[in-house]
């Protein structure tokens, strides 16, 4: 391939390499038709269909992209209308979805998580009460929300300064979160959340990984009663973009190394963290803001495919990038 690429030394075989430079999945400018984006943020990559998902905030959808290159829409209006009914979504920020293509929405301006079926035309409430407030029926503009083996949804509670946990049944009468993570108020110490913006569950090892926006740092949170909760990455409370620093980050996912990937937001960058590394490495974007192929501009999620090709929300751009894995 042409062009520069990273070479990173990581746990397990070999190297990986990623190529420089992003190739665009999504993205044909800014508006509504199925191949553009209004503020692209969460991206989701379900692993046994390859089927990509994005949160397409401004357009008030969730669009699908399946390995043939065929996009439509998962969840909302495909026009991009907004709403509160049923059968719309109002700024949906993140995704998660199963291999029968069920997907479960943040529909963050809603206060409520929503899960669409496959081919449906509305969706149904399955956490939250619609309602923004801090009761264990509400949210407080939900922002990421992930699933475990047993279908509980675990949610991150942006300005509550919480994770919860929903059952997978829900009755809208009865049903309330569990806090699992934080809702203990903002802060900057390892049992404190500071605006939940990333989550990821690695659930052989009961962790959470959480991305706090305004402490600049991501926590290993340990779910067992009496585990340990660290400071994995950045310095918090201390923002800016050096190796060991991060400003802002968002999404994050986790490799089969156990290597950590960060959307470095205001750096407009991709870091990865190795098992116990103080330093991160920067594999995506070049610390400046762009449009260029090796740029990013506010990035928002990252996500892998079953080859280890990396994708991310290259959010101000209106576009979803693959950087190719090359070894």
């Amino acid at each position: 391939m042409e062009g520069e690429i990273y070479s990173v030394k990581i746990l397990g075989p070999g190297n990986l390499k990623w190529s420089r430079k992003g190739i665009t999945i999504i993205g044909n400018g800014y508006g509504s038709d199925p191949d553009q984006l209004q503020f692209p943020a969460g991206l989701f990559i379900e692993p046994k269909t390859q089927i990509l998902y994005v949160a397409d905030v401004s357009n008030n959808r969730v669009q699908k992209h399946y390995p043939n290159g065929k996009i439509e829409a998962a969840a909302g209006q495909a026009n991009g209308a907004s709403g509160s009914t049923s059968d719309k979504l109002d700024g949906p920020r993140d995704i998660f979805a199963d291999e029968h293509e069920n997907v479960f929405v943040v529909d963050s301006g809603n206060q409520r998580i929503q899960s669409w079926a496959k081919n449906a035309k509305t969706g149904k409430t399955v956490a939250g009460n619609g309602s923004a407030g801090a009761t264990l029926n509400e949210f407080n503009r939900p922002y990421r929300v992930v699933l475990d083996t047993k279908k509980n949804i675990l949610v991150a509670d942006l300005q509550n300064q919480r994770i919860t946990r929903w059952p997978s049944t829900y009755d809208p009468r009865t049903s309330l979160g569990t806090i699992i993570a934080g809702g203990n108020g903002a802060g900057l110490n390892p049992y404190q959340l500071n605006n939940p913006t990333g989550l990821y569950l690695d659930e052989p090892n009961n962790m959470l990984y959480i991305s706090n926006e305004e402490s600049h740092s991501v926590t290993q949170w340990n779910m067992d009663t009496y585990g340990n909760k660290n400071i994995y990455a950045g310095i918090p409370g201390r923002p800016g973009n050096s190796a060991a620093q991060l400003q802002s980050p968002e999404g994050l996912t986790l490799d089969k190394y156990g290597n950590l990937y960060i959307a470095d937001c205001q750096n407009h960058r991709i870091q990865m963290f190795c098992p116990y590394s103080v330093y991160g490495i920067t594999i995506a974007g070049t610390g400046q803001m762009g449009n260029d192929t090796n740029e990013l501009y506010y990035p928002l999620d990252v996500a892998f495919d079953s080859e280890m090709n990396l994708y991310v929300t290259d959010t101000y751009n209106y576009r979803i990038q693959k950087f190719e894995r090359i070894q």
